[in-house]
């Protein structure tokens, strides 16, 4: 039976039993906390956990899983995996463990006829309501229920919670497959007994105490591993022999030229490939640190198994081709992003086999170093990690393979030194945080904020630290920094005097902390009157709200892999850190541009809505793995265009933001971007200033490149002819600011494009001209070459030419030299130049006369040091310059009569 008749054959089974059949979730789960999707029942979490109500009381899928925390045994065992689907069915306060029991063992032996001869049931130890089942109503004998303790056989969603005890069926391969123990039963290690399905019974809530409670609303979650139950209906004793698996293995032995490869890491590419592309797929790009971690890792292993099956250059992402072709039907997402996934593969491929050669060269090294301890210093680990990419679980991987082991309390030191430079480094809103800590600020509470209402407030000073210049007040209208938005400046008056508040912090716990430029005259429990700096606050809520329309832009023109990385929102300009493999082309950058100027031309009403944190899940706000949520949080609505959290300040309506303009595009690490971008009145004066800056340049390369070409025109060159076709006219000025009004980026971009395009051509004009011009003096150089003959002097019997020229290059110096040694045969010639305020010179003497003691390097010795220069070279040529042009005539003076001492 083939893996797609299994899988719908499940689904349709529990279809005919009143099932509901819902598609399966996305590898990353809408709970933030939560890695990876890693079994069927997580999208129903809310519901076991009471949070949410069922639309159906029973549904059935078929759910993708990731998991990693036994990747060591993948390729090793007939059964693990990283990537697998689990069939499962669910009840919400429905059917409990009789139904579930009957509609397991008739699936099992029923429809998909397995002998009942080879089934094994093993139960929760204190179950006896389930061992009954099993062994009352359907018939089986004793010896085929087994007990097994909590460890194995009881299930919990956390330490408190639901929960509830579970029974397992195996399959039995028989003894042939097992390790020969006396006491081989089910949860063996060995590959005799495999688990082919798990059965759930959430029965119980555990409480703070540790008591289970029974539930009023009990609950079935079940899950069997497709990959298993292939490996059993199609005969074989892998899963890897599967039709999963087969086409994918027969790619990767044509890839491979060794005549005996292991299958161990044939098995791990193949794993790995069938991860890649669902997670790529579902959204998750290679980065150092969470799901994108997980991905990278499992590439870069996949790689390095490559290489250890002889497979030269990029080849996994021609596997993930292969995985999309095999089951796009069953994930119709694969086939969406088919050129994305491979995209993303082949560049993290090429990035990793960069340095993948020199990583591996350095182990081998140090393993030579450390034959006697075998074990990988912290700081190669750390090396191997920083410089060449490798997970730590890479090294540790092949370290073990050499029966070595990694010293990881030196390589976590060297994580924590290269933490603390990063502090060190830190930005000074985090240096001031770090002062904070020893303050003692958790008795002052969460500061009342009004800031988002209000631009002033009066209020009490709760505390005043003198030393570090900070106060504490009530209640405040001052932003303190955070999620990416700077902390608001103002004043504190009190009577007829002002102080300037010149930041606000926020501390964990809540507590906003001025920085203010002076503490005098202010006292604990004196009333002020607060006021931020309204133009900073509202520059900053117009690149606040921009950010959102931009991360939304983003994925719009990129895909719903970009997920935001890092922000900064201040005054001047926004920056935006997100996720994506490549650099953005210039027709992204400019379709992203429009995306967001469009929004802002629709006037787009801007809403804050107070939801709790499961409210706003539900209403599909974003939000980022790995932050923290309290129950209540701020759900930034922005028109029916984005929904995220957020708790900063923003406009009224997306009209305020007037225009926005991206500023820059580029690399942050490997996986993540960065993009600048202004808006509001900052962006209109940008692209005015930036449209005049390359008005100018181009006037005065105009300017340049008329001088050039009469100077090629003196020089014998073509006659220049006066030309306007460069001029920019005033009216194009005037329709590029329309174009900012309008919101037009489109036609913004192509003009200042246009502009750039006439500074570039130019350039090129003015170094064509320059060549030109060179190649001119070089030809008439040569043609007066023989003219210096008659200036060549005798010193001592020899005959040397000492010259001096102006705005001539090395290049023409070596012309003239040896021209005049092909003509003179024998000499010394000095040729010294001035060139853009600088003196370059040359020394060369002839072969006959090196054979007599003359010596180039010892003349330019000599004479450099009058002009600020050095010398040397060789006996028959030195170059050299000099700072001080000076004294040229002295330095010539000094080189002639250092060749008469040589005479």
């Amino acid at each position: 039976m083939k893996s797609s008749e299994i899988r719908s054959r499940f689904l349709k089974y529990f279809e005919k039993n009143g099932h509901k059949i819902l598609p399966g979730s996305s590898l990353v789960p809408a709970d933030p906390t939560v890695l990876l999707t890693l079994a069927g029942m997580l999208q129903f979490k809310p519901i076991f956990l009471g949070q949410e109500s069922p639309k159906h009381k029973r549904v059935t899928t078929v759910q993708k899983c990731v998991r990693t925390n036994d990747i060591e045994q993948v390729g090793r065992t007939a059964r693990h995996h990283t990537f697998f689907e689990m069939l499962g069915n669910f009840s919400f306060g429905d059917y409990f463990k009789k139904e579930a029991i009957k509609f397991a063992w008739e699936l099992l032996t029923l429809e998909f006829k397995l002998p009942t001869s080879k089934l094994l049931i093993a139960v929760y130890e204190k179950d006896d309501e389930a061992f009954a089942l099993w062994n009352k109503e359907l018939g089986l004998p004793l010896e085929k229920i087994i007990r097994l303790g909590e460890d194995n056989n009881f299930w919990a969603v956390g330490p408190t919670g639901p929960c509830g005890p579970c029974s397992e069926i195996y399959y039995d391969f028989g003894p042939a497959r097992g390790c020969g123990k006396p006491d081989c039963k089910p949860g063996c290690d060995c590959d005799r007994f495999l688990e082919v399905w798990n059965l759930v019974f959430i029965q119980f809530n555990r409480n703070e105490k540790g008591e289970l409670v029974p539930l009023k609303q009990k609950g079935i979650d079940t899950g069997m591993g497709l990959e298993r139950i292939a490996s059993i209906l199609q005969g074989v004793e892998s899963n890897f022999e599967t039709d999963l698996f087969v086409p994918l293995i027969d790619k990767i032995k044509e890839k491979t030229e060794l005549k005996n490869p292991s299958p161990i890491s044939i098995r791990i590419i193949a794993d790995h490939a069938r991860a890649v592309a669902h997670l790529i797929g579902d959204g998750v790009i290679p980065e150092n640190a969470g799901r994108g971690y997980v991905l990278r890792r499992l590439i870069r292993r996949a790689v390095r198994h490559g290489r250890l099956l002889g497979i030269a250059g990029p080849f996994l992402y021609l596997l993930a081709e292969e995985v999309i072709g095999q089951i796009k039907d069953i994930y119709p997402v694969l086939g969406q992003k088919d050129k994305l996934i491979s995209k993303v593969v082949r560049t993290e491929e090429d990035n990793f086999l960069a340095t993948l050669e020199q990583g591996m060269s350095l182990f081998k090294e140090i393993v030579a170093q450390h034959k006697e301890d075998k074990v990988i210093p912290g700081a190669t680990v750390f090396k191997l990690h920083d410089t060449y990419g490798f997970p730590v679980e890479l090294s540790r991987e092949i370290a073990a393979d050499e029966g070595y082991r990694l010293d990881e309390k030196g390589f976590e030191m060297e994580m924590e030194k290269q933490k603390e430079r990063a502090r060190s480094a830190g930005i000074p809103a985090e240096k001031k945080k770090q002062k904070l800590a020893v303050l003692n600020l958790e008795r002052f509470g969460e500061t009342k904020f009004t800031g988002y209402e209000k631009t002033s407030e009066e209020t009490k000073l709760l505390a005043v630290f003198p030393e570090e210049k900070f106060v504490v007040l009530e209640k405040t209208p001052f932003y303190g920094e955070s999620g990416g938005q700077v902390g608001d400046t103002g004043i504190l008056a009190f009577g007829k005097k002002e102080i300037r508040v010149v930041d606000a912090l926020l501390t964990t716990g809540g507590t906003v902390v001025h920085e203010v430029d002076k503490t005098e005259g202010l006292n604990e429990n004196m009333k002020v009157v607060a006021t931020i700096d309204a133009a900073k606050r509202k520059a900053t809520e117009i690149h606040h709200t921009s950010t959102p329309l931009l991360h939304r832009a983003l994925r719009e023109v990129l895909g719903d892999h970009v997920k935001q990385a890092g922000s900064y929102v201040g005054p001047e300009k926004l920056r935006f850190d997100f996720s994506h493999f490549a650099g953005l082309s210039p027709e992204e950058l400019g379709e992203v541009e429009a995306k967001v100027n469009q929004k802002i031309k629709e006037k787009m009403k801007v809403e804050v809505l107070q939801k709790t944190y499961q409210e706003a899940v539900k209403m599909g706000a974003m939000a980022l793995f790995g932050e923290k949520y309290g129950d209540k949080v701020r759900v930034l609505k922005i028109g029916d265009y984005s929904l995220e959290l957020c708790g900063g300040t923003h406009v009224k309506t997306t009209g305020e933001i007037l225009f926005f303009k991206v500023v820059s595009e580029g690399a942050l690490g490997a996986g993540i971007r960065r993009i600048e971008a202004i808006a509001g009145q900052a962006a209109k004066v940008y692209v005015t200033y930036h449209a005049k800056s390359l008005h100018d340049e181009v006037e005065a390369l105009i300017q340049r490149y008329r001088l050039l070409e009469m100077e090629k025109e003196r020089a014998g060159g073509n006659k220049f002819t006066e030309t306007r076709i460069f001029e920019i006219e005033v009216t194009e000025i005037q329709s590029l600011m329309q174009a900012v009004d309008k919101q037009d980026s489109t036609n913004v971009r192509k003009f200042l494009e246009h502009l750039q395009g006439r500074v570039d051509w130019l350039k090129e004009r003015i170094a064509k001209s320059e060549k030109e011009i060179n190649e001119l003096k070089l030809k008439a150089v040569v043609k007066d070459a023989a003219a210096y003959l008659s200036e060549m002097m005798a010193v001592g019997g020899t005959k040397v030419l000492a010259k001096e020229f102006k705005d001539y290059s090395m290049e023409m110096l070596r012309s003239i030299s040896d021209a005049v040694q092909r003509e003179a045969k024998s000499g010394v010639i000095i040729l010294l130049s001035v060139l853009a305020g600088r003196v370059i010179f040359l020394v060369t003497v002839t072969p006959d006369l090196v054979g007599q003691g003359y010596s180039a390097k010892k003349i330019s010795e000599a004479m450099a040091p009058l002009i600020q220069g050095k010398g040397g070279g060789r006996e028959a040529k030195a170059e050299g310059g000099g700072k001080d042009p000076a004294r040229v005539k002295e330095a010539l003076a000094k080189a002639v009569e250092s060749v008469g001492k040589q005479a």
